[in-house]
């Protein structure tokens, strides 16, 4: 089952999107995109969540997609935002995973409802942006997330020419953004299928425009969370590659250290785009091991 284009009008009458993947009589996994994404992101290849019978459902975040934005969102706003969207699709219990800068949201989701939330999975995951954090990112990381936090209208117009970029020529616009990924991204990326996705996804993310992307980027990622990792106590699993340029394998070190219930699992000749690679084992994983009545 794919269905790509359904929305609910919240309590507070914005729209939030999303989709649903796989089996839709399956356990039910909410899935928070990247940043400068939508709900399109997720495998080619569902057969995966068919098979082992997993309900993956993608949530456009406000601003992006078909989300309306939040002028006065945060991570802990869109944690309420999906307790709405499980509450309308009537699911009492379900698993969250988040993916690079989807992090902070799906750990926001596990900490605001952890008698809802049963596990979590961090894929490749931001780590709050700290003295700590900043050490061991790369060069052309560290650039643009100060630029984020202290220049946000730099950013601002950047991702405005980026979004112009995208509708005119999506192909030559995701060049820049893609070259900076290791070598063993740069393999995934040779996948067509995994190309069209990309593609795909960054479009549909800028189709209200750019406002969403900038101010979820300088206001909530590089900004204080409001809730602290170590008051987490859903199950939290790491999957994280070592050879990753865009996130530091060290944040999910970080990461782990502060949340008590929590695990790595740590590839070392891999990098970010890890999911293509162990979509099943990660997602699987997310079921839990004793039936919620």
């Amino acid at each position: 089952m794919n269905n790509f284009h359904q929305s609910i009008t919240l309590k507070d009458g914005r729209r939030l999107a999303f989709a649903i993947y796989g089996n839709v009589d399956g356990y039910p996994i909410i899935y928070c995109h990247g940043s400068q994404s939508s709900r399109i992101e997720m495998h080619y290849n569902m057969s995966f969540a068919n098979e082992n019978g997993l309900k993956i459902i993608t949530v456009d975040r406000p601003g992006h997609g078909n989300s309306d934005f939040n002028p006065k969102g945060s991570i802990l706003s869109f944690a309420d935002d999906v307790y709405e969207l499980t509450n309308h699709l009537e699911i009492d219990n379900f698993s969250v995973a988040g993916m690079s800068a989807g992090s902070p949201f799906a750990l926001g989701i596990a900490y605001q409802y952890p008698q809802q939330v049963q596990k979590t999975a961090i894929i490749s995951g931001f780590a709050p942006f700290n003295s700590d954090s900043k050490k061991v990112l790369t060069k052309e990381v560290k650039v643009m997330l100060n630029l984020a936090k202290y220049f946000p209208w730099l950013l601002k117009l950047m991702l405005s020419i980026q979004a112009k970029q995208l509708k005119k020529k999506p192909k030559k616009a995701l060049q820049g953004f893609l070259k900076i990924m290791s070598s063993p991204d740069q393999e995934i990326l040779k996948n067509t299928s995994v190309m069209d996705i990309i593609e795909r996804m960054f479009v549909e993310a800028f189709r209200q425009g750019s406002a969403g992307v900038s101010y979820e980027i300088s206001n909530l990622l590089v900004k204080d969370w409001k809730f602290k990792l170590s008051d987490i106590q859903v199950p939290v699993k790491f999957w994280q590659g070592k050879k990753d340029n865009n996130v530091p394998f060290e944040w999910a070190q970080l990461m782990k250290k502060e949340i008590e219930n929590s695990d790595i699992i740590l590839f070392p000749e891999e990098g970010h785009l890890i999911i293509f690679q162990h979509a099943k084992e990660i997602f699987t994983e997310l079921k839990p091991s004793i039936t919620i009545p």
